[in-house]
Order: structure tokens, then sequence, then C-alpha cells
């Protein structure tokens, strides 16, 4: 082989560790390029297909969180309660509505309201009026009691400030007729219609 290439032989003989050193860096870079090709890609394309995956999965529970209506910040949850509490307290103009709702419910529990007072008071702070009623009912224990539950859960801000409960006298079939007094506060918004 010296005979037939004589360049490529004095080449070698001067340059042999260089030789080596750029072959073995060419086998070092064909050795990456397949690892690269033959393993990195593949683990490659499946963490980005994973990754897609689960953006996908991430909008889609991100659209089914704003669309089932809870909020999604704490600035919203706070607007959402102040919207809740204005729509518990009713314009200065639903009094006498409110009035017909203590009557039904008096009805619904077999009781007769025959006078309610009432006392409005304008509230500084708040900004709402503060109607204080008292009234009392006659009736058996478990009709006092039906009232009273029905009061609890008015569908407005009610607050029972004082109850009395006096036994008045016996009714038909032995039963105890109790007299209830009881005083209330409810909140209304003023001048708003």
């Amino acid at each position: 082989m010296t005979q037939k290439y004589p360049l490529l032989t004095a080449v070698w003989e001067q340059n042999r560790i260089r030789i080596m050193v750029i072959v073995i860096l060419l086998l070092f870079v064909v050795g990456a390029y397949a690892g690269q090709r033959w393993i990195v890609e593949p683990n490659l394309l499946a963490l980005r297909t994973e990754q897609t995956r689960l953006q996908q999965h991430v909008r889609q529970r991100q659209m089914e969180f704003a669309n089932s209506g809870v909020p999604v910040s704490a600035a919203e949850q706070i607007a959402k309660n102040l919207q809740q509490f204005n729509r518990l307290i009713p314009s200065q103009t639903d009094f006498s509505a409110f009035l017909g709702e203590l009557f039904d419910w008096s009805g619904q529990a077999g009781l007769e309201i025959h006078q309610i007072s009432y006392q409005p008071k304008h509230e500084k702070k708040t900004g709402f009026l503060r109607y204080g009623l008292s009234f009392s009912v006659k009736g058996d224990y478990s009709q006092v009691k039906k009232f009273i539950h029905l009061l609890e859960n008015a569908q407005r801000i009610l607050l029972i400030e004082k109850i009395s409960l006096v036994e008045s006298s016996t009714g038909k079939k032995g039963r105890h007729k109790v007299d209830l007094r009881i005083e209330l506060t409810t909140y209304f918004q003023e001048g708003s219609a």
C-alpha cells in the first residue's frame, strides 16, 4: 500500500495522532447522531404527545370549571356573595309583601296574627332600613314550633331577637295553648325600587 499511495502513506506517518483523533471524533459524532435518532427522538416524541394530551386535558377542565359557574378568583367570589346578600335585602317598597309573608307563615302553622307593631330605623353605617317588628300569636305548642321554623327558614335576612312563651289555657283534647310573643328584625334597602 505504501507504493501505490505514497502521499497517503506520508500523511499517515506524519499525522497519525491527528488522524486518529479525527476518526475518533467522527465515530463519536456518528454515535451521537445514531443515539439521538433512535433513542432521544422517540422519547421526545412520546413526551411531546403526552404534553399535548395533558394541555388538552387542562383546557377541557378549565372550560368545565368556567361553565360550572364556580368563581375563578376570590374577587369574583366576594362579588357573588355581595350580590347574593343584596338579594336577601329587598327594597323598602317590598315591606307590605313581607307583612303578607308573615301572615302566610302564620296561616301555614294554623295561627293568626291580629296586630303587628313595627319601628323602622335608618342604619347609618350600612345605609339599610332596619325594621323591628313585634307581635303575638296563640296556639298549640306544635303550631308555634312550626311557625318559628318557617321564620327561621325565610329567604331573607330575618333575625329573631326575642321570644317569650306563656302557657295560656288548655284547649280542645287537653292540649295546652301557648301565647308566643316574638320580636323580629329585618332589613330593607332604602329608596330602591
